[in-house]
């Protein structure tokens, strides 16, 4: 009995599924969109350095919420695709992963980058439309007057 049970051990553990839990390690990210809203379920790709094959295909958590673990150092590419009530967005970020395999840092979205030159162009907009608003319609009341 004992060794007909040996032989069909293996079979028995045929559906076990084993796992590690590791803390500290890989790159996680957070997407939202524009209103705070996350990107939840979007589709993801992961691009190791000059590779044009993904080495992942994934999907954000349903707090937009995506993780992976880099095999090498360099710049890797992550592609992010979702969807809201007015279409498909989308964005790409690179990340520069360390020889240790630790983040050195990653390319932030072009609003990020350059918000002080958003607003200072938003304020001169402004102003440019108000002082042409003013010189209109001092111009209109000056012929008025004629």
């Amino acid at each position: 009995m004992f060794l007909l049970c040996l032989c069909f051990s293996e079979k028995l553990f045929a559906h076990e599924v084993n796992y590690q839990v590791k803390g500290a390690q890989g790159v996680c990210m957070s997407f939202f969109f524009a209103g705070g809203e996350p990107m939840d379920y979007a589709e993801i790709e992961v691009y190791a350095p000059d590779e044009k094959i993904p080495f992942q295909k994934a999907r954000t958590d349903k707090n937009g919420i995506f993780c992976f673990m880099p095999d090498k150092n360099g710049i890797w590419k992550v592609i992010a695709k979702g969807e809201t009530e007015h279409g498909p967005h989308g964005t790409e970020i690179e990340v520069a992963v360390k020889e240790d395999l630790s983040i050195e840092g990653f390319k932030k979205p072009l609003v990020a980058t350059y918000t002080k030159f958003f607003i200072a162009f938003g304020i001169v907009g402004w102003l440019i439309g108000l002082i042409g608003l003013y010189l209109f319609l001092k111009e209109k009341k000056n012929k008025d007057y004629k």
